[in-house]
């Protein structure tokens, strides 16, 4: 069983972004904090590998492996590699992220038992 809770969850009509943390410290997930990209049209999870990160008291960004995310409070922007393209992301509260979303996660983390913080 992984246990994890949500620390972002960015969301646009194609795509979410969501940093999540593995809060079980047995698991076999080697970071503990993870960001994943999922798709929401295929329901197909990617794991962002993170790369270098810069914030001031406003926006924050992450340099990924597949792309760059640029966010605030409220809206952001992710910008993939490969195709170049941008994604206009709503900061959104990780109680609102939909069922599917999460067993998506779910199956991407082995399809192990999860319990949602």
């Amino acid at each position: 069983m992984i246990n994890f809770e949500c620390l972002y969850f960015l969301n646009s009509p194609q795509l979410c972004i969501i940093e999540i943390n593995a809060t079980d410290l047995l698991t076999d997930i080697q970071d503990h904090h993870q960001w994943l990209l999922i798709n929401k049209l295929t329901l197909d999870v990617k794991e962002l590998q993170f790369k270098a990160m810069d914030a001031s008291h406003e926006i924050e960004e992450r340099f990924f492996d597949l792309g760059y995310l640029k966010f605030g409070t409220e809206k952001g922007v992710y910008i993939s590699k490969e195709p170049a393209v941008q994604y206009p992301l709503q900061n959104t509260n990780c109680d609102e992220i939909p069922g599917h979303i999460m067993e998506a996660i779910a199956r991407h983390l082995n399809g192990n038992s999860i319990i949602f913080l």
